[in-house]
């Protein structure tokens, strides 16, 4: 009798390696746009000499930060995917504007002029808020009130798209204990900015540390006096948005690495096979969960959120160990991808936190 081996099922990476391109998450019509924009410009935001909203307001121009404001998440969820297929740091910037608009959303809120095109920068300072919900930090502004708002003192200590004249949300609780969401200018009187420089990746990102002191804000600026309540209906579009980014840049990696598969007498064909068949899973679950996102599960889209990061790490791990020596030249697009994962455990929710509340849920 003559053995047989099963046939494998084909992956997208077929596809794309015939193509020379990476699989997409979902197709539209400006996609090679996106991703010819973020390539073009991914060198010199990564040595921070240029920024990500370069490209994302001539995306704002044909409405593409504001895709999936309802119904589905995923026309929106594939432009993020795109754009870090070729720059992280572009990916994770329309991530946090993004946000910001959702945080409008959640509430009926018109968006402030300008936000909807990226002329005005959308800053999400909202970890502290996620991680006293799960019970792993603490919320580090306080508002004492006055006779139209607030005075909010204290720190945030990291948030993206610092940006001036921009507008960022975030969390602050009060001196008899309430807690709430208000929006502030990033440029108000009493935010000093202490931005972030010398990271691994994502430098361009106008990250910093925030020190708030004596910072007016008027009771018209409070977006949620509800936290529990705001924090259910912005969770999945934020956990969504920051998967799409993971699995985008797992896609570049394992797009890159597919011409070494066989290499080495062919000992990470296994490794390559894994690494595919849980890009196929993951797009697949991420895919389900952003046609809906108001019905997403909880514990599921933690999930999804915990397990592209690490696919991402894996994808780059395994892009540089069989691209070689070249991958390892720090201005190489393996060795910015490498870096670029690298990020992702510390990215709020940290991994910790992710499985500390998926330990709990």
């Amino acid at each position: 009798m003559t053995a047989t081996h099963p046939v494998q099922p084909s992956s997208r990476f077929d596809d794309a390696e015939a193509a020379t391109g990476v699989p997409a998450l979902a197709d539209y019509p400006e996609r090679d746009l996106v991703v010819r924009l973020a390539a073009e410009s991914a060198a010199r935001v990564d040595e921070d000499d240029a920024s990500p909203f370069e490209t994302l307001r001539r995306l704002g121009e044909l409405g593409l930060l504001t895709r999936g404001r309802e119904g589905s998440l995923l026309p929106q969820a594939a432009v993020i995917y795109d754009l870090a297929t070729e720059c992280m740091s572009t990916a994770f910037s329309l991530w946090a504007h993004r946000s910001t608009i959702a945080f409008f959303d959640a509430v009926g809120r018109p968006l402030p002029e300008g936000l909807a095109d990226g002329s005005v920068t959308g800053s999400t300072a909202m970890a502290a808020a996620f991680k006293d919900a799960a019970g792993v930090g603490e919320i580090a502004v306080t508002a004492e009130p006055t006779d139209d708002g607030y005075l909010l003192n204290g720190v945030i200590p990291w948030a993206s798209n610092l940006y001036a004249e921009g507008i960022a949300v975030l969390p602050v609780i009060t001196t008899a204990g309430h807690k709430l969401i208000v929006t502030v200018p990033t440029d108000a009187s009493g935010l000093d900015v202490k931005p972030m420089k010398n990271l691994l990746a994502l430098d361009a990102t106008a990250s910093g540390f925030t020190k708030v002191t004596d910072v007016h804000v008027p009771a018209t600026d409070v977006l949620s006096d509800d936290v529990p309540g705001f924090l259910a209906s912005v969770s999945a579009p934020f956990l969504l948005m920051q998967a799409s980014f993971c699995l985008g840049l797992s896609a570049a990696a394992l797009t890159s690495a597919r011409p070494y598969r066989r290499s080495s007498n062919g000992v990470f064909t296994e490794d390559f096979d894994d690494r595919e068949r849980e890009f196929e899973r993951l797009s697949a679950e991420l895919t389900r969960l952003a046609a809906d996102p108001a019905a997403a599960g909880r514990r599921d889209v933690l999930q999804v959120r915990l397990d592209t990061a690490h696919l991402a790490q894996a994808a780059a791990h395994l892009e540089l160990t069989v691209v070689g020596g070249r991958g390892y030249v720090a201005d190489s697009p393996t060795a910015r991808r490498f870096r670029e994962a690298s990020f992702l455990p510390v990215q709020s929710p940290t991994e910790g936190h992710l499985r500390s509340e998926l330990r709990n849920a």
